[in-house]
């Protein structure tokens, strides 16, 4: 459960909410200080010691929050598990993490709004996905959703990004990986629009 609680929070649209909810908490804080203090009275400061007060300490809970997960996720390599049928990621959405399949199956779908999804790909251990959004510092050009229980080594952009950089032989090796699939995508949709 609180892998599970942990691994949505590294949702990309997660945190920015959580960062929105905790700057509303810190204006309408800021609001009511404003009142009592242009108006002071029993109102006015009730409600800044009861709400107010409140309101900031919430607020800075939420943002310590998010400033410890945005630390965690952005420094050294972390495991994930994934229940059968979990969506890694979805199409459009920020690259910010390639995965690395320990063991288990993945299927990469394409969303067509007009045909619907088609898989392009199924992965298993010793296969990675996600690095075309790294390298291209492009969004996600697909879904990634699990087909059985998953786990997944992860490592993060700017780590990925140093590796790719001043590793030659990797950088090739990604590189060639990411034409392979590219062809292979090209070959299913060619296909799928017959």
């Amino acid at each position: 459960m609180t892998s599970t609680i942990a691994r949505r929070m590294r949702e990309p649209y997660v945190l920015p909410r959580i960062m929105r909810v905790a700057e509303v908490c810190i204006i309408l804080a800021a609001g009511i200080a404003s009142a009592s203090v242009l108006n002071p009275g029993p109102i006015s400061l009730t409600l800044f010691f009861v709400f107010g007060q409140g309101l900031i300490v919430l607020g800075v809970v939420l943002y310590l929050i998010v400033t410890l997960i945005n630390f965690k996720r952005r420094h050294g390599v972390s495991r994930l598990h994934f229940a059968a049928g979990e969506t890694v990621f979805h199409q459009g959405d920020p690259g910010d993490f390639i995965y690395t399949i320990i063991n288990g199956e993945v299927a990469v779908m394409r969303e067509d709004p007009e045909q619907g999804e088609t898989m392009l790909n199924k992965l298993g251990p010793g296969e990675y996905f996600g690095e075309m959004a790294l390298v291209s510092d492009a969004p996600r050009n697909a879904t990634v959703r699990t087909l059985t229980p998953v786990d997944v080594v992860t490592m993060e952009r700017m780590d990925f990004t140093t590796l790719y950089t001043y590793l030659p032989d990797l950088r090739r090796s990604v590189e060639d990986v990411i034409t392979t699939k590219l062809d292979a995508e090209t070959r299913t949709l060619d296909n799928r629009d017959r």
